[in-house]
């Protein structure tokens, strides 16, 4: 049996867009479609992921960078202690660069300065975290560990349906590896409202 073709499939990032895949027609020399050997797209399981409602700058206004910067660390060191801790770096240095970016992103979300994007550019969550896989499972401790969070430093109480509604839906755009067809839980407020004290 002869060797597959190389995957130029939008399912490996090579595709960016439909004026792309017009171009491609122009590559006689190595044809993506219809060619004479037979091609391998991976099968692939994927979401539809719902729109996030980024918060008001209201958040940063009540609380302020040096709290929104300690939510983080809190959430991250509760982290560390499940078996999503193996995402991170292992060395104290590694481990606070981490979490220092994820508060920096944090801060700009939540309407502080842009540091974040300064120095990194977009969000792009799903793919900065790509050569890490976080599945469902991982997604579910995160939430666990932020409603943990949210309760453990009094975040106000005025404010927890906003930013729950903004981290909940965010929390699936980390997702990047599949492990079920089911579709993703949702985590609504309605739902935790009572647990974390509203």
């Amino acid at each position: 049996m002869s060797e597959t073709k190389e995957n130029n499939s939008c399912q490996h990032g090579d595709i960016k867009s439909f004026t792309q895949v017009a171009n491609m027609a122009a590559n006689a020399s190595k044809p993506n479609f219809g060619g004479d050997e037979i091609r391998i797209v991976d099968a692939m399981i994927d979401v539809i992921y719902p729109p996030v409602p980024f918060p008001s700058n209201k958040i940063f206004k009540a609380i302020g960078e040096d709290r929104i910067r300690e939510m983080v660390w809190h959430h991250h060191r509760l982290l560390a202690k499940t078996k999503v801790g193996n995402i991170f770096p292992q060395d104290e240095d590694g481990f606070k660069m981490a979490v220092d970016k994820s508060a920096d992103l944090f801060v700009e979300a939540l309407g502080g300065e842009p540091i974040f994007t300064k120095q990194h550019g977009g969000f792009h969550l799903r793919m900065r975290h790509f050569t890490v896989p976080i599945d469902e499972s991982d997604r579910e401790i995160w939430l666990a560990m932020y409603k943990k969070t949210l309760k453990e430093i009094s975040f106000p109480k005025e404010h927890l349906e906003e930013f729950w509604n903004w981290i909940e839906a965010l929390s699936i755009r980390m997702i990047n590896r599949r492990t079920t067809m089911d579709g993703i839980k949702r985590h609504y407020w309605s739902s935790v409202k009572k647990e974390l004290g509203v």
